[in-house]
């Protein structure tokens, strides 16, 4: 259910999320109260809403936890981007100082690698995994580097931080691989559960046009919250991360290789 959420576009999945916690969250109201009512339980108004209020804090409180902690990850992951654009780059550069003429070919290997990240890894990220064509390209790159033969003290510089450059390309990569197997927040469960617990406490008051509105507009705002939540926890499908580092990196590369 998750996946088939993720998969559709974020308006669309975001939409289907909170109209089935509404209506999810309405029924266990309309179930509460006629369990209530049926056995004339008066006497659990007063317990029920001190409760309803009590659950209530708890329910935020954990949302926002949840939330933070996501949003954390979601920086956490687009500096670890950054950091790979920026090895690229860093290694394109200094192939270029190295010997414009000899490395093109490994400058062109380079150019296709960023491309491939675009086109091969980010759809396979979106289920946890990596591309096959990234992953060749990445070997064939590290391969070319370790054959390059410097000649003077300047090519020896260049030539060591290539290689410490294309390092941090392979570790980075495998850094977004295992952002992308990553599991929501455990406690989520727990939000879960304390939603319902909220709804059934809801039952205490006997269904009224407004109340059912208030409900409505409740449930509306946890289920948006709960699927932002949910996609941020995918950072790689839906509204996470997005490759744009990668496609302004490949544009600037393209104009210098031609």
């Amino acid at each position: 259910m998750l996946e088939f959420l993720l998969s559709l576009p974020a308006w669309l999945g975001c939409g289907l999320t909170m109209v089935s916690v509404a209506l999810l969250g309405l029924t266990v109201y309309l179930v509460s109260y006629n369990l209530i009512t049926k056995h004339k339980s008066d006497d659990l108004k007063a317990p029920s809403s001190s409760l309803f209020g009590v659950v209530g804090i708890l329910l935020s409180l954990m949302l926002s936890l949840a939330f933070g902690e996501v949003i954390v990850e979601l920086v956490s992951i687009r500096n670890t981007v950054e950091r790979e654009v920026i090895a690229i780059s860093d290694t394109y550069k200094n192939l270029c100082l190295f010997d414009q003429e000899k490395t093109y070919a490994i400058q062109t290997i380079v150019l296709d690698y960023t491309q491939a990240v675009i086109d091969d890894d980010w759809p396979a990220l979106a289920n946890d995994n990596l591309g096959q064509r990234a992953g060749a390209l990445e070997q064939q790159l590290s391969d070319a580097v370790m054959k390059l033969e410097p000649t003077t003290p300047m090519q020896e510089k260049l030539w060591s931080r290539i290689i410490d450059d294309v390092d941090r390309i392979s570790d980075h990569r495998l850094t977004r691989l295992d952002y992308s197997v990553a599991e929501p927040p455990i406690y989520i469960y727990v939000i879960i559960f304390g939603f319902f617990v909220t709804m059934a406490c809801f039952g205490c008051h006997r269904p009224q046009t407004p109340l059912i509105v208030l409900v409505l507009l409740y449930t509306a705002f946890i289920g948006w919250v709960l699927y932002l939540i949910m996609t941020l926890s995918d950072p790689f499908q839906g509204i996470g991360v997005h490759p744009t580092s990668f496609e302004n990196l490949v544009e600037k590369m393209q104009s210098g290789i031609r």
